[in-house]
């Protein structure tokens, strides 16, 4: 992976993705076209980066999926909704 952050949470994104080491931040000021290419030709041929993602997918994997954050979205926003409600009747 490969990110350009430009916005509010995504400097914060990039570097989760560097920490992890599934990819590469590239800040805006600084990119051009041939950063570009090394960048991605550097992701795309260096195995830890690979093999990163893997150890993270099957931490998702393991952590119930797609499926199980789904879930604990809906309990955390069901939750405030009853909150908010219950401050609105004070």
């Amino acid at each position: 992976m490969v990110a350009i952050p430009i916005t509010f949470e995504q400097p914060g994104t990039g570097a989760r993705i560097r920490s992890t080491g599934v990819g590469e931040v590239l800040s805006l000021p600084k990119l051009s076209v041939s950063t570009l290419r090394s960048t991605i030709e550097q992701v795309l041929t260096t195995d830890s980066y690979k093999n990163n993602a893997r150890k993270i997918q099957q931490s998702i994997q393991q952590a119930g999926g797609v499926k199980q954050a789904a879930n604990i979205i809906e309990q955390v926003t069901q939750s405030q909704s009853y909150q908010i409600i219950d401050a609105l009747r004070i």
